[in-house]
């Protein structure tokens, strides 16, 4: 985890007059999530939205589903899906007792939603992630709670720092790209912010593609 760059994004925001409580939680530990959630509403007031974001990927030195070991398919899963789960379990706990409403926005993929070799591991867990996407919609909109996803396509980022370094992957991926650039982590907040807002307050369920036109093809 970057918390440097967590902790001057804090830094930034709150030079705009927004109030920050910066906090390092492992989402896949139970009494860390509990902890973080009640820590917010404790310090903060209330949680209005929640953007699960935590994530991960890898697949270097795997050769394809024969050779990938338990501790690689359990880490991502519980990282990228489980981890979705038990941060999503806390907050609507505290809705239920509060009776009111909220926005949850998950980190899908276009992984969820078509295949890639030798990331078999990544496309299930982001699959199971629009798939519980679409169940947090339907069993707390009654309450008032908003739940969507967003898939993003090739965004510049630390994590797609390595694969953007070869030449061939990159020429690749842009020649699958319609707007023939990649995504910007500004591309895929504006999205949140936009999911997150009253301006969305008649979107739920739906995993939003965030991909300059990947999946056009």
């Amino acid at each position: 985890m970057n918390f440097d760059g967590v902790q001057e994004t804090a830094r930034l925001c709150e030079m705009h007059g927004v109030r920050v409580v910066a906090t390092r939680t492992d989402v896949t530990n139970t009494a860390e999530v509990d902890k973080m959630v009640s820590g917010a509403v404790e310090q903060l007031g209330s949680v209005d939205a929640l953007f699960n974001n935590a994530g991960i990927f890898f697949n270097a030195g795997l050769n394809g589903i024969h050779d990938m070991s338990d501790q690689d398919w359990e880490r991502m899963i519980a990282i990228c899906l489980t981890g979705v789960f038990k941060v999503s379990r806390a907050v609507l706990a505290y809705w239920v007792r509060e009776q009111r409403g909220g926005a949850i926005i998950n980190a899908a993929s276009i992984s969820a939603l078509i295949a890639f070799t030798r990331s078999a591991h990544y496309c299930a867990a982001k699959a199971g992630v629009a798939a519980l996407t679409r169940c947090t919609a339907l069993e707390y909109g009654p309450l008032g709670v908003r739940c969507n996803a967003i898939a993003p396509g090739i965004i510049q980022t630390e994590m797609t720092k390595p694969a953007l370094s070869d030449p061939a992957t990159m020429a690749d991926w842009m020649r699958r790209i319609p707007l023939k650039r990649l995504g910007q982590p500004e591309d895929v907040a504006d999205v949140v912010v936009w999911l997150a807002s009253d301006e969305a307050r008649y979107v739920t369920g739906d995993t939003i593609l965030i991909d300059g036109g990947w999946m056009l093809e």
